[in-house]
C-alpha cells in the first residue's frame, strides 16, 4: 500500500508529466511481468531457443551418423565376406593372414 501512495504522490506532484497515468503504469507493470515473472518470460524463451539450437545440432549429427550407417550396411549386404575379412580380419581355417600397414 505504501508503494501505491508513493506512486500517486509522484503522479500528482508533477504537472509537466501528463503521460504518467494509471494506464501507463499498468502497461509498464504488464511489460515487466511478462518479461521476467511470467511462465513464458523472455529469459525462459531465450533458454528454450538455445536448447532448440543444441537439439538441432545433435539431430544433424545423428542424421550424418545414420547416413554413414546406411552406406556401411549397403557395403555389408553387397559382399559380406569381403567386409568381414577387411574389417574384422576373418579367415578360413587353412589360410594365413599377413597384415601390411
Amino acid at each position: 500500500m505504501n508503494l501505491i501512495n508513493i506512486v500517486r504522490q509522484v503522479v500528482k506532484s508533477t504537472d509537466e508529466v501528463n503521460y504518467l497515468n494509471k494506464y501507463t503504469l499498468v502497461i509498464i507493470a504488464f511489460v515487466i511481468w511478462v518479461s521476467f515473472f511470467d511462465r513464458y518470460s523472455l529469459i525462459t524463451q531465450f533458454k528454450l531457443s538455445r536448447n532448440v539450437d543444441k537439439l538441432e545440432e545433435r539431430k544433424a549429427d545423428y542424421e550424418k551418423q545414420l547416413e554413414e550407417a546406411i552406406v556401411e550396411r549397403q557395403t555389408i549386404n553387397r559382399d559380406i565376406e569381403k567386409y568381414g575379412r577387411e574389417k574384422y580380419y576373418f579367415h578360413k581355417p587353412d589360410e594365413q593372414i599377413i597384415l601390411i600397414k
